[in-house]
């Protein structure tokens, strides 16, 4: 990537001044002078700027996000929002409701968010479901076979079921889709806290706490993103 990307990428410099603190030598990379902005490098290169070392772009936080919180930039209520926590230049990959917790991804790559959330991609969201009654192994059949609701029939598949919690996954972000499926099939939602999305997992996470992701989970979330693109999507006819 070009130098002046990388800089107008991880601070809050523009194209234009990156370009023109590299032509003056400003610029340092890996310790060597670069005087051209048009030099490419790693995007994880080591910059400095004036002998200050310039930070590495994070471009993806996980949210613990606790219950009561809006998946919102911003509410005109006053109540408490993701908003009041979001990273410059980041914003929400889908939402939970409200009363929902678990995790949250937070993005400033907006391609890789339209990946991650296209329904054609069917990328998976992984919930843990504490609910009424005594859910047992016919609801595995039930949630696979699909639930009429509200918004039509939804699908999900049942990891485990241990006790009054029901570990399952579903493939898309309909609102309130998980506890529409479950109230339905007769097991209403008790607490409902999402664990995963994708590849990325929420880990230890404390409940309202956020955190940069992994260089790991980088590469993980990079090939998974590159898999996803590589699968040819089959073009409607309203397409064609």
């Amino acid at each position: 990537m070009r130098i002046d990307r990388i800089i107008a990428q991880r601070g809050e410099y523009s194209r234009k001044i990156a370009m023109k603190m590299v032509r003056r030598g400003r610029v340092e990379v890996e310790g060597v002078s670069c005087t051209d902005p048009k030099s490419h490098f790693p995007e994880n290169a080591h910059v400095c700027i004036d002998g200050y070392e310039l930070p590495q772009r994070v471009r993806v936080y996980v949210y613990h996000k606790p219950p009561g919180v809006l998946s919102t930039s911003f509410d005109s209520m006053g109540r408490p929002c993701v908003g009041d926590l979001l990273p410059i230049h980041h914003h929400l990959v889908g939402r939970l409701d409200m009363e929902t917790r678990g995790l949250l991804l937070l993005s400033m790559d907006g391609h890789l968010t339209q990946a991650l959330l296209h329904p054609k991609r069917e990328v998976e969201r992984e919930y843990c479901a504490w609910v009424e009654g005594d859910p047992d192994i016919d609801l595995i059949e039930t949630l696979r076979n699909g639930v009429e609701t509200s918004l039509g029939l939804a699908k999900a598949k049942v990891l485990s079921i241990e006790g009054n919690c029901v570990r399952l996954v579903v493939t898309e972000g309909r609102n309130r889709i998980v506890r529409r499926m479950l109230h339905n099939a007769g097991h209403s939602v008790l607490d409902l806290m999402r664990v995963r999305f994708g590849p990325i997992e929420l880990g230890d996470i404390e409940e309202g706490m956020m955190r940069a992701i992994t260089a790991t989970q980088e590469d993980i979330l990079n090939a998974f993103i590159h898999g996803l693109r590589a699968v040819k999507q089959p073009i409607s006819k309203k397409e064609k």
